[in-house]
């Protein structure tokens, strides 16, 4: 303190000559110890400072950037599907979703009392959405409940600012507006799971979004889905959004037209009735599925405005099961329709003429076994040829011939119709079929195929099974001339932002290894079954349309036990055997090829050819109208 100059009596910035000269030493050392106290907080601040603003200067510039500024997902909207008119099948409606952003939450318990008592959410359903989202980022939002209504909306809105990190997004859910008619066809959505979610890229999906789970709406999910877009913006420390910096906007999902028509659909619907079962109706000379229809049917948007727990398990334990697609899912022996296979392989593999004659008595002796014709009661059908074989189903003949044959021959030419391999339509959950073969006996039983069960395979029994629509590839290979076409249900693909169609690829054709001529005769026959005298199905004639079809009736339990029960209508539904009929029309140029399966419906001839009758009739009554609607509109 002995300086010479004016700091003289001054420490630190302490002008010790200010200090009364009468304080004791004692309160002088406290005063200094005071002062160097002092100095060295404010030594720490200007560091701390100088750490804060010159070393990590850029790393907190960017935390409360990130802080102020903030990034918000903008999901796709899905493409819509259309039937072959251009009529709306799958819509999409705006949605109303409550949202939290986690980070912005300071006391979840009281956000929790305010959502329940404002829109009922309870503090269980907003721990369940936090456990779904655990690993996500804090900044993030997490969906809570979807579906919100109007009132809702009104009272989130109102008191916002007392809900702090809340947000409603708005969003766009599935509406589908023929449902039952076209549920199987279309398909619907589900909320995307963890698992899908990870083998996903982020780009395309998220958390909350909802993926195709069955039919169209399944097999072309990355078609319809779209691409996410982004929105950067600025948020004030509630999260509320003051502006919008910066936004790439999503790309919406290409939209389909199918070949389906949405009041041929409603007419399969009506020919059905309250029957259990499937229609399949196509284009036999391109595979276009005209309709395809499965019954009973259920409500797609059921899925997506929310079912409780009971309606999924009723609909889950519904013994008729109305979430298979039995067009294209369900399997059935094909019974008597098969016998078309069974001919075909007979001419193309020379065991029989179109003149070869069997005499049918009614029944036939097999070893130790007799095997009986369904007109056994009537005294058989006598001396039959080929075509009065298939005009009247005579079993017998058919059986003869499938001794011949063998059972590795006849799979030969039924894989070669489309039988016992999937078709290739897209739609997911497709059944296969089964064609035995000696080698798949051997394989699946370990047994050696039986001379004895070429009898039941030959006319569509035994170890048989097909799907309705494996059947109506079947007899389109009749109507066409002996080519095998891949059923297609998407016509054209709409690209989002666009309007014009791309046309669909059409399915692959392969020639089958029979000739013409021999398939001539099958279809002669066919003929005969619907338009003659003796045929199988007069039921399906019409009036100005040429119309060929073959009956089948398929046995669910053995004869014996369904004769216990004396009259038909005395068998209990579940015992009765199931009713089929294909068929294409008109003979002379084919437009329509037609399968109808009717699960215990009893007979082909009179349970499943009137169902086809109409379905034939619809074809052509909505064709007719349209021209003359398009006539109408004419200049």
């Amino acid at each position: 303190m002995n300086g010479n100059g004016k700091n003289e009596g001054k420490w630190i910035g302490v002008d010790l000559r200010a200090v009364d000269h009468t304080a004791t030493p004692q309160e002088r050392r406290i005063l200094l110890i005071s002062a160097v106290v002092v100095a060295l907080a404010l030594a720490m601040l200007l560091s701390r400072l100088w750490y804060i603003q010159i070393l990590q200067g850029s790393k907190f510039r960017e935390l409360s950037e990130n802080n102020r500024i903030r990034l918000t997902d903008l999901p796709p909207s899905r493409g819509l599907i259309y039937d072959s008119r251009g009529r709306l099948l799958a819509d999409n409606r705006p949605a109303f979703t409550i949202t939290i952003v986690p980070e912005d939450v300071s006391d979840w318990e009281l956000l929790s009392r305010r959502l329940n008592n404002l829109v009922g959410i309870s503090k269980e359903e907003i721990k369940r959405a936090r456990e779904a989202a655990s690993g996500m980022a804090a900044f993030k939002p997490i969906r809570i409940r979807s579906r919100l209504d109007r009132e809702q909306l009104a009272l989130l809105e109102t008191f916002r600012y007392e809900l702090p990190g809340v947000r409603v997004l708005v969003e766009y859910r599935r509406a589908y507006l023929a449902a039952r008619e076209t549920a199987h066809v279309i398909g619907y959505l589900g909320e995307i799971n963890k698992l899908e979610l990870n083998a996903s890229s982020s780009s395309l999906y998220r958390l909350g979004d909802y993926v195709g789970r069955y039919g169209i709406e399944s097999s072309r999910e990355r078609v319809l889905h779209g691409r996410r877009g982004a929105r950067q913006v600025e948020v004030d420390a509630m999260g509320r959004e003051l502006a919008v910096l910066n936004e790439a906007a999503p790309s919406p999902g290409h939209n389909l037209i199918l070949t389906i028509d949405l009041d041929f659909q409603k007419a399969l619907g009506r020919a059905l009735s309250e029957k259990v079962g499937a229609i399949v109706a196509m284009n036999p000379k391109n595979g276009q599925v005209y309709g395809l229809y499965s019954a009973p049917s259920f409500d797609q948007n059921s899925f997506i405005t929310g079912m409780t727990g009971r309606q999924w398990k009723e609909l889950q334990n519904n013994p008729l099961h109305p979430l298979e697609d039995r067009a294209v899912s369900g399997v059935y022996p094909p019974g008597s329709t098969y016998k078309i296979v069974t001919a075909a392989a007979g001419l193309a593999e020379k065991e029989i003429t179109p003149e070869s004659s069997v005499f049918c008595g009614g029944q036939m002796r097999f070893g130790r076994r007799y095997y009986r014709c369904w007109a056994y009661k009537k005294g058989g059908h006598g001396h039959t040829n080929l075509h009065k074989a298939i005009r009247e189903s005579c079993d017998i003949y058919f059986y003869k011939l499938g001794l011949k044959l063998g059972v590795d021959r006849l799979a030969k030419y039924a894989k070669a119709f489309g039988l016992g391999s999937k078709t290739g339509i897209p739609l997911p959950h497709e059944s296969a079929g089964l064609i035995p073969t000696s080698k798949w006996k051997r394989r699946r039983f370990g047994e050696a195929w039986q001379p004895g069960e070429n009898l039941s395979i030959s006319i569509g029994q035994g170890f048989n099974l097909a799907t309705p629509l494996q059947l109506a590839r079947m007899v389109s290979v009749i109507a066409n001339g002996g080519h095998l076409v891949t059923p297609t249900l998407v016509k054209s693909v709409v690209p989002s932002g666009g309007s014009r169609q791309v046309p669909e690829p059409e399915g692959v054709v392969t020639r089958v290894p029979v000739k013409k001529a021999h398939l001539d005769l099958i279809k002669k026959g066919m003929v005969g079954v619907v338009n003659e005298r003796y045929g199988t199905a007069r039921s399906a004639k019409l009036p100005g349309i040429l119309v060929a079809g073959k009956t089948g009736t398929s046995q669910v339990v053995g004869l014996k036990f369904e004769k216990s029960f004396g009259k038909k209508e005395n068998v209990p539904w579940k015992y009765r055997s199931h009713a089929l009929f294909v068929a294409f029309a008109p003979v002379e140029d084919p437009e329509i090829a037609v399968a109808v399966v009717i699960e215990h419906g009893g007979s082909g001839g009179a349970d499943a050819a009137p169902v086809a009758r109409e379905v034939i009739k619809s074809y052509f009554d909505l064709k007719y109208r349209q021209l003359a609607e398009r006539q109408e509109i004419k200049p």
